[in-house]
């Protein structure tokens, strides 16, 4: 017999990066920081929002609420009286002393702070989408997360430094030897694959966690363990959520995944229904081709300072979505 797990929600931020209100007060804030972290790629629209919508509904109808987190604007499509549907402004829930904030750090680690938040919920970014029909198993079982706890080095990338930050947290915390022998079938669960399993054997011979797999994908959480890690790492929460636009300094939520890794207070699953890519010109056809195949379960899809026809790829984008999604769903006018 199948596990039943009730209320669990979904949580997806979203910003409009053309509203003109928008943009003046983030340019005031912005001042003159030009860097990757305020760049306009980063909030750029892509258009694709309502087929989040319709995944949801379609893939993965057992939902019990979507939180809908936005600095104040909304789609013109989307119908906001759905029953299902639970609009939040950053003002509701975000601590008054970190507002008005551009930073998605913030908007992200006080999202346990949303009023009827359910205790198990999923966080999306808005370039996440459910492809296939996902049962509520995929995320949680026996009232925990699913995850993969896998070793890694740490690569470079834009948030090499929160990742670097949150690790000296983990390691700080937690013994890496101790964690996988209170823990081993968690961390070597045959779900995860030769590959991730030898990954982790490899790296296990470190007497210190050296970092650990970020899948980028919907992310299931506790709100316990944001609760318990606001009341025990405060200092750096606190210190950055005080930043208004995303920094190089700071944690990110991952640091509460992290948390629930390493404490075991997770469920073991294969990632191998997922896909990560990054939107170019050159990949448009192939992530183009898999999506409206359906192809994977979850994708993540970045978006990429280096499209030059931006109208060009995000149309072949949206023509997939439209392709594996055609029906409007009950969340559009």
């Amino acid at each position: 017999m199948m596990e039943r797990n009730s209320d669990i929600d979904f949580v997806i931020t979203w910003v409009d990066g053309a509203d003109p209100q928008w943009l003046e007060e983030f340019r005031k804030w912005r001042g003159d920081d030009r860097t990757e972290n305020t760049s306009p790629i980063r909030y750029r629209d892509w258009d694709h929002l309502r087929y989040w919508f319709r995944g949801v509904e379609r893939f993965a109808p057992w939902v019990s609420r979507i939180h809908f987190v936005t600095w104040g604007h909304l789609p013109e499509w989307l119908d906001t009286t759905h029953p299902k549907l639970h609009v939040t402004n950053h003002r509701d829930y975000i601590p008054q002393e970190y507002l008005p904030t551009f930073s998605s750090r913030t908007i992200e680690l006080n999202i346990h702070r949303i009023e009827g938040l359910s205790e198990r919920f999923v966080y999306f970014n808005d370039d996440m989408f459910l492809c296939r029909p996902l049962p509520e198993e995929r995320f949680f079982r026996q009232g925990l997360p699913c995850d993969m706890a896998r070793l890694s080095l740490l690569s470079f990338s834009s948030i090499s430094h929160a990742i670097l930050n949150m690790i000296e947290i983990m390691n700080r915390r937690y013994r890496r030897a101790e964690v996988m022998r209170r823990h081993p079938g968690k961390w070597f669960a045959p779900c995860y694959g030769a590959a991730n399993l030898l990954k982790t054997l490899d790296l296990a011979v470190w007497n210190t966690i050296p970092a650990l797999t970020d899948t980028h994908m919907p992310q299931p959480y506790l709100k316990e363990t944001f609760d318990k890690m606001w009341h025990e790492e405060r200092e750096i929460l606190d210190a950055t959520c005080r930043s208004r636009v995303r920094d190089n300094a700071g944690v990110n939520h991952w640091l509460m995944r992290y948390e629930q890794l390493l404490s075991g207070r997770f469920s073991p699953v294969s990632f191998r229904d997922t896909k990560l890519d990054t939107l170019t010109e050159q990949r448009i056809d192939t992530i183009a081709s898999y999506v409206a195949a359906g192809r994977y379960a979850m994708i993540c899809l970045n978006d990429s300072p280096l499209i030059a026809d931006f109208e060009g790829v995000k149309r072949k984008l949206c023509g997939a979505l439209e392709s594996l999604l055609p029906e409007k769903s009950s969340y559009e006018h």
